[in-house]
């Protein structure tokens, strides 16, 4: 089977932007780095919480300005939108500060931790014709764009089964063992959920074991997903052991690979569904390597916002919700 051409925008054919970072830490300094390198877009602004965090990023980076407090960065007018990546325990709330000043968002993932908070978020921001967008930055990369053409096309047939994992040891990450920092679900379960729900959509069953902490806060969990398509999802996420971060769906008409991590610029293999099958595999060879494929959603974004659109053609408000209320299921189903 021939694999269709990777949809990647140029950086230059869309509106640049004027952003603002809220929350400048780890991730955001991932991001920032990223944009600055890949794209059009213009970072200008940055505020913290913590005491001179601002000053020292900005530095960093470049910046323009430093904003003393999130009320005075939401409220420059010198801003088209606003990057947050505070704790996800905060995204609700400063996402809402944004909005409210009228300034679009882009939040990292997960958008909240709560599905009716999501829920009531970007109906907030639809409403006042702004963008409100999750950073699910694997649906905005070169390997994605090709899935979403494969499955378009229905040439791969209906499908079967979906396998993911992403198991890395982080236990030196303090921020996934902290309340409100997202948990190994929220933070890495997340991907495995989201992709299922892109190639299978919403399950109707939902059945999940797991390992937590004394202090309630989730390990390992393996997931199963039930479909009235009758296909099937099995999920593998762990914070405390490492295995190669593959996806793979088997389809009627053939199986399709993303490598390992899947959830940065890698490659995507499809091939028949015999034991030793023929393949075909694109590699991504752009240059964007790792979490620089961050970039991407910021280049897509952007290109929304000049289009006038009010939520992801390829990550639909409805995905968002969706996707949090089958993770909220499962952290139920191993806590309780």
């Amino acid at each position: 089977m021939r694999l269709p051409d990777p949809i990647i925008l140029d950086p230059q054919s869309v509106p640049r932007l004027r952003w603002g970072v809220m929350g400048p830490g780890a991730i955001a300094e991932t991001w920032v780095g990223s944009v600055q390198k890949h794209t059009s877009q213009q970072v200008i602004a940055v505020a913290s919480r913590t005491p001179g965090r601002a000053g020292e990023f900005a530095k960093q980076f470049g910046l323009e300005q430093v904003s003393a407090n999130y009320d005075e960065l939401v409220g420059r007018d010198d801003l088209d939108a606003l990057y947050i990546a505070s704790y996800p325990s905060d995204h609700f709330e400063h996402a809402m500060m944004a909005l409210r000043a009228g300034k679009h968002v882009l939040v990292e993932k997960p958008l909240t931790l709560r599905s009716d908070q999501a829920a009531e978020l970007l109906s907030y921001a639809k409403d006042h014709g702004l963008l409100a967008m999750e950073a699910m930055w694997t649906r905005y990369l070169p390997q994605s764009t090709i899935l979403r053409s494969l499955l378009d096309s229905g040439e791969l047939g209906r499908p079967e089964l979906f396998a993911a994992q992403f198991c890395t040891d982080n236990r030196g990450v303090e921020r996934l063992w902290t309340p409100g920092g997202g948990g190994i679900l929220f933070d890495m379960g997340i991907y495995a959920v989201a992709m299922a729900q892109q190639i299978l959509g919403n399950p109707s069953t939902i059945s999940s074991t797991g390992t937590v902490r004394p202090d309630g806060i989730e390990e390992e969990m393996s997931v199963a997903l039930g479909y009235d398509s009758v296909a099937r999802a099995h999920l593998l996420v762990s914070g405390i052991a490492t295995l190669p971060q593959v996806a793979s769906c088997s389809f009627e008409n053939a199986q399709v690979t993303l490598h390992a991590p899947f959830l940065v610029p890698s490659a995507i293999t499809v091939g028949t569904k015999d034991f030793y099958p023929e393949e075909t595999t694109w590699t991504d060879n752009t240059g964007i390597v790792g979490h620089e494929g961050l970039a991407y959603q910021a280049t897509w974004f952007a290109d929304y916002v000049g289009q006038g659109l009010l939520e992801s053609p390829v990550h639909s408000h409805a995905d968002t919700v969706a996707t949090l209320s089958v993770m909220e299921e499962i952290l139920s189903s191993i806590t309780r």
